[in-house]
């Protein structure tokens, strides 16, 4: 017996975001989330893209939760080279402005907001297996099993359907590694040294980069991302010990640091019959171009708008229901995966984000549309450079991915 129309898996934003779309729609939505709310979460700087998908669900920003974003800085300590890049020289289209956020605080925000539209959430409540048949969906708890007519998966680095159906692949020449640490009770003059745009400030260090994010209550995030095993020691020595974030930090409390590994990923069935995946379920990438929150809230939406109508007519079985939508999800990771390859893998990060501003006007609003997660457009010449180039393909495994998306239905 099918008692809800949509199972989601995972309350973070994907999935708080597809349960306030749908229920929105009048559907009936249950989330199935582990953790009891507010917690923490890393994915702290947010991209002008998603905003309108913010709006859409009724979340408003606050000073406790959101700090502005004009734009990303890249500087390297070691040579003295830096370069600003400011969200108001983006293509036309896009908002010009993003966001930092408390994720616990902004996960709450999302979730509520679901809540409000309707959905029903359960947290503490493990997952221990989901799927799909021709006639209904099914999320399996440690203590219940519950059936429904459509399953979201938007369990992020668990992945829950991307492991069961075996469709993980990694991303090999992207960061494998993260270690991070918040500093509370940031002194007025070094919050004043941020400067009014709270740009964050991308580090590039010997092997990987290293973060620097305000956020709300004058506190810092500071990460440092390599492609081999990182430790504590690497980000003091590579960042912490550097004179931005000493400079930063005098004074300041420094919080617990925490470790995280293997998060670049590609699921070659992110969609079938009664089922998608959501956020970073269906990819992660690399974190270096703040691009994780935003794909994950425009897949949300993207899956929502296309469920909900079916739901309402009773074809919410067809196989290739989400195929476009996955082809514009594949487009938009092909970009940040061609930008991201780029980084570690060639000088690029040395001419462009570190290099004198010698590029034409078309291609750095073109680069900076990208940065803002402007990635589901026509008519910019650097994200066609990105997708017509064929390192892609030999260095990210992203035919075999986007082959197997187009076949997954």
């Amino acid at each position: 017996m099918t008692t809800f129309d949509v199972l989601v898996v995972g309350a973070g934003p994907a999935g708080a975001t597809a349960a306030a779309l749908l229920a929105q729609q009048g559907h009936s939505v249950l989330v199935f989330e582990k953790d009891e709310f507010p917690r923490f979460h890393i994915g702290e700087s947010l991209l002008p893209a998603c905003l309108p998908v913010l709006e859409r669900i009724g979340v408003v920003p606050d000073s406790d939760t959101f700090v502005f974003k004009q734009g990303a800085e890249f500087l390297c300590e070691t040579t003295g080279r830096h370069r600003r890049f400011v969200f108001t020289e983006s293509l036309p289209g896009c908002d010009t402005h993003a966001w930092h956020v408390d994720r616990a605080r902004f996960d709450r925000l999302l979730r509520d907001a679901a809540v409000a539209a309707g959905a029903t959430i359960r947290h503490n409540e493990t997952v221990t297996d989901a799927g799909a048949s021709a006639d209904e969906v099914f999320v399996t708890t440690r203590t219940d099993t519950v059936r429904g007519r459509y399953l979201i998966d938007a369990s992020g680095q668990s992945r829950l359907l991307a492991r069961r159906l075996g469709a993980a692949v990694p991303y090999e020449n992207f960061g494998r590694c993260s270690v991070y640490t918040h500093y509370e009770g940031l002194s007025l003059a070094a919050w004043d040294e941020l400067g009014p745009s709270k740009n964050i400030r991308i580090v590039l260090c010997k092997g990987g980069w290293g973060w620097v994010i305000p956020l709300p209550g004058r506190r810092l995030s500071v990460g440092l991302v390599g492609r081999t095993k990182i430790t504590d020691e690497d980000l003091e020595r590579e960042l912490l010990r550097g004179p931005l974030v000493t400079r930063l930090t005098q004074g300041a409390r420094r919080q617990d640091t925490h470790v995280v590994g293997n998060f670049s990923y590609d699921n070659q069935k992110p969609f079938g019959a009664r089922y998608a995946c959501v956020g970073d379920s269906a990819a992660f990438l690399d974190p270096v171009f703040s691009s994780g929150v935003t794909l994950a809230l425009r897949s949300a939406e993207g899956v929502a708008d296309l469920v909900g109508p079916a739901l309402r007519e009773a074809r919410e079985m067809d196989a290739a229901l989400c195929a476009q939508h996955a082809a514009g999800m594949d487009r938009a990771c092909r970009t940040f995966a061609g930008l991201i390859d780029r980084f570690y893998n060639s000088h690029f990060a040395e001419t462009v984000f570190l290099g004198p501003p010698n590029e034409d006007a078309q291609m750095r609003r073109g680069i900076m549309s990208v940065l803002a997660g402007d990635v589901w457009r026509s008519g910019n010449p650097f994200q066609e450079m990105l997708l017509s180039a064929k390192r892609n393909e030999a260095r990210l495994r992203i035919g075999a991915a986007a082959g197997s998306r187009a076949s997954s239905a």
